[in-house]
């Protein structure tokens, strides 16, 4: 090979080499999975570990609302013992229902119309509030 061929086909090595590494990440990112244990799915997550680990010992009697990076949270007491309990309420990850902890609590139609004014739930945040209306 000539070194005048060498130097033309270069360039074009370098180019598929950059198409290979795209097509990967692009296989990657679209790839159809469950998302659990994706990145998207850890972050959310540990944007209710970090709310719940900052306010465990603080206790609540009404909904307080938050927002951490963009995601759109709600804090409702415990019908135990008016813990927090955090819900996230515009996950983009599966599953797309995310509580923290999960303790159980009960909310009433003006708790659950509060939230729901708020145009940040999903459907599927919905669906599993209205099951806990009393």
């Amino acid at each position: 090979m000539t070194a005048k061929a060498r130097v033309l086909l270069l360039p074009l090595l370098v180019l598929g080499f950059l198409a290979a590494i795209v097509a990967v990440f692009y296989i990657r990112v679209s790839c159809a999975i469950d998302g659990r244990e994706s990145f998207g799915d850890k972050h959310e997550w540990s944007i209710l570990q970090s709310l719940e680990a900052t306010h465990r010992e603080t206790r609540i009697s009404d909904l307080e609302f938050s927002e951490r990076d963009g995601y759109h949270v709600a804090c409702v007491p415990s019908t135990a013992d008016g813990k927090r309990v955090w819900i996230m309420l515009d996950p983009h990850s599966p599953p797309f229902y995310k509580q923290l902890p999960h303790d159980s609590y009960s909310l009433s139609r003006q708790q659950y119309d509060q939230i729901t004014a708020t145009r940040h739930t999903t459907s599927t945040v919905e669906e599993s509030l209205s099951s806990h209306v009393r």
